[in-house]
């Protein structure tokens, strides 16, 4: 054991810390070393499904961890703390400070999963092909028809109201693609939830939508190779680049009727908190909220789906990147609010159960977001299923049996061979009426059967 060591549990501990010893001999786990830092959440989770508590190095933490350990584990507990508790009943106390306000709407789902998926499946299909157009007409020179992107994105507004997770799962599941107008129809869906979230009122919503579906069409007078760059762009190369703001306001201005309040998002999406943005290197409460939204959305799409794939973050390590990132780049009540509206387990995310089971996030749980809705996929051999179930692990666990299905890791997206097409089929065999292991009649003592084996 470590000479200055001290015993955690293995619920309050943070990434960076040195794990020396274990509850339990090294022997009789499958780490291949005998000590390691906590370098991600999935080991974090991995810790907490073997051991009660771990023995930590203080000298080699202290080298790691350069932040307030106190205030990392304090928001880091929030988290835990809003993932097990009814979303109704937390209180982020915005009055505190006046760039976050209480919120002006409360929204409820109206619809459920399964039938929302199917309007919003169409929906995102329909909108692709209109964010495919704006990026056309505006690289022609042609006027871009406004009121079309009106009504694609009040639809949309109106679908994510009645149930985000839909939306959110199609942009996950589509996050391949890298071409600019899938871009800003993802960042638009990002921004609609998220707003939802926050509590804002549905006009603010659709501004938003707007905006963000037209705030990449001044890249299409940009040169294609530097939009295509993979590696770093040079100092020159990026004042090039930073044009693309003044050159959508510009195409916006000759086209005429576009409201004033997406100008305004428009105009400063880019600049960031601490005037480190562009291009007026606005600052703090100078730049509009719902501008502020945007550009963190817009920052979380490029971190987590850039051209290089392997360049990309999972959604766990984006939300570890984005919490460094608070009140330089982006206003920290803010991100922590985003962070809180992703979840433990964000929707789209590829999970194995306990029962070694590979499954999807379909849908987030209010109640208790460790517990949520997934889609199995990979049956314990790590084999396509032959029968889709969609568990939903909350109503498991509430039957109060000892062995209920719980998430034990994550992994990235297309993990596994899964794909797209898998899961949107997958999902509609799942949900039929005449499937006998669905969501209503999901199979307890086979599950608990490959829980406890």
């Amino acid at each position: 054991m470590a000479v200055h060591s001290k015993k955690v549990l293995t619920q309050n501990l943070v990434i960076g810390m040195y794990v020396s010893e274990l509850d339990r001999p090294w022997i009789k786990t499958d780490y291949m070393i005998e000590g390691f830092y906590i370098e991600h959440v999935n080991d974090i989770e991995k810790l907490q499904g073997l051991c009660e508590f771990v023995y930590i190095d203080i000298d080699l933490t202290k080298e790691k961890i350069k932040l307030d350990i106190s205030t990392e584990a304090s928001f880091l507990a929030k988290i835990k703390t809003i993932a097990t508790t009814d979303i109704k009943d937390i209180s982020f106390n915005r009055s505190t400070k006046n760039t976050l306000r209480r919120p002006e709407h409360e929204y409820k789902k109206t619809s459920g999963f399964a039938s929302e998926f199917r309007t919003a499946n169409q929906l995102y299909k329909e909108i692709t092909v209109t964010a495919t157009k704006i990026f056309t007409d505006a690289k022609a020179g042609n006027n871009i028809d406004i009121a079309t992107v009106r009504r694609s994105a009040t639809a949309v507004v109106d679908s994510v109201v009645r149930n985000p997770d839909a939306f959110l799962w199609l942009t996950r599941l589509h996050d391949k693609d890298t071409h600019t107008h899938n871009r800003s129809l993802r960042t638009s869906i990002w921004a609609i939830a998220f707003a939802r979230y926050l509590g804002m009122v549905q006009e603010k919503l659709n501004n938003l939508a707007i905006a963000l579906l037209l705030c990449n069409i001044g890249k299409a007078k940009l040169p294609i190779e530097l939009l295509e760059k993979e590696d770093e762009l040079s100092d020159e190369e990026f004042l090039e680049y930073q044009k693309h703001v003044e050159l959508t306001l510009d195409a916006l201005k000759i086209m005429g009727r576009t409201p004033q309040a997406i100008i305004t998002i428009i105009r400063a999406h880019c600049e960031r908190y601490d005037g480190s943005g562009y291009p007026m290197h606005s600052a703090k409460d100078e730049i509009p909220l719902l501008a502020q939204i945007a550009g963190l959305v817009t920052y979380y799409e490029v971190i987590t789906n850039r051209r290089v794939k392997e360049n990309s973050m999972d959604p766990t390590r984006a939300v570890e990147h984005l919490y460094q990132l608070r009140d330089t780049q982006f206003m920290a009540e803010l991100v922590e609010e985003f962070i809180c509206s992703m979840g433990i387990y964000p929707v789209g995310s590829i999970v194995e159960l306990n029962s070694k089971e590979i499954a999807i996030i379909v849908e987030q749980n209010n109640k208790n977001q460790l517990l949520p809705q997934v889609l199995i996929l990979r049956d314990i051999n790590r084999q396509p299923v032959t029968l889709y179930r969609v568990l939903d692990l909350y109503e498991i666990d509430k039957s109060g049996y000892a062995a209920s299905p719980k998430i034990v890791n994550t992994y990235a997206l297309g993990a596994f061979g899964i794909d797209v097409d898998e899961v949107t089929q997958g999902l509609a065999r799942a949900t039929t009426d005449d499937n006998p292991e669905n969501n209503k009649n999901w199979d307890l003592k086979g599950i608990l059967k490959k829980i406890v084996s």
